[in-house]
């Protein structure tokens, strides 16, 4: 007994080619989207492409209203502006028991090299706090167990929920409530220039390519000075 045995569908060449065309097109498409989204296959991940991102087109830091642990309220933009130093930035509070330890250390350290190779005048360091329970009070205490000098390292806070929002959204800075009163966040440095342009993100564990990247904008704002007088 034969058994049954369906036919066998043989592809023209002409309709092989066609398939190829249509694999080939869906091909291309999944290229060009992980292109896009990996920024020219530079980043794996969304925090790469950002920070990419911002080098290539820096952004505009929102006006945020400042309260110094020095004392007195002040928007972020005129702050930096008045200053004018570039300003190294990380995002912290004064309960943390974890990551903003490190960075503490990390800000020690580059307050030191700071003072060594005489960049007080063109850098400087400021910890913001995202805790609403971090009064001016609190973060003095902070800023004296961290022997900061008030003259390069600031300290600050933001009273109001919605521009604290924005101001870390602005940064990308992610962060959610914890037990006993922690918060679980993401850390970086951020470089930010007396414009009140976000113009590069570096690794918290990298300090010292933080303070090479703020060097060289303040020496390139110190030549233009320079070359217009």
């Amino acid at each position: 007994m034969k058994t049954y045995e369906p036919p066998v569908e043989i592809l023209d060449a002409a309709s092989l080619s066609r398939t190829l065309i249509v694999l080939c097109m869906i091909a291309l498409f999944g290229l060009g989207a992980l292109w896009r989204v990996t920024s020219g296959f530079r980043a794996i991940s969304s925090e790469q492409a950002r920070r990419i991102s911002i080098s290539q087109q820096p952004t505009s830091v929102p006006n945020t209203r400042l309260a110094l642990a020095s004392g007195g309220n002040t928007p972020l933009q005129q702050a930096l502006a008045a200053d004018g130093r570039v300003a190294i930035i990380a995002f912290t509070y004064a309960g943390c028991n974890g990551i903003c330890a490190a960075l503490g250390d990390e800000f020690q350290r580059l307050q030191q090299t700071i003072r060594e190779r005489g960049l007080e005048r063109d850098i400087r360091l400021i910890s913001i706090s995202f805790d609403p329970a971090d009064s001016p009070a609190h973060l003095r205490k902070y800023a004296r167990s961290l022997k900061a000098d008030n003259a390069l390292w600031q300290f600050a806070s933001v009273p109001d929920s919605m521009q604290r929002r924005l101001l870390l959204a602005t940064f990308g800075v992610v962060v959610l409530p914890a037990p006993l009163g922690q918060f679980q966040h993401n850390a970086a440095l951020h470089i930010v220039t007396p414009e009140g342009k976000l113009v590069d993100i570096v690794d918290a564990s990298d300090p010292n390519a933080a303070l090479a990247e703020a060097e060289n904008l303040a020496l390139g704002k110190r030549r233009l000075s320079l070359a217009a007088s």
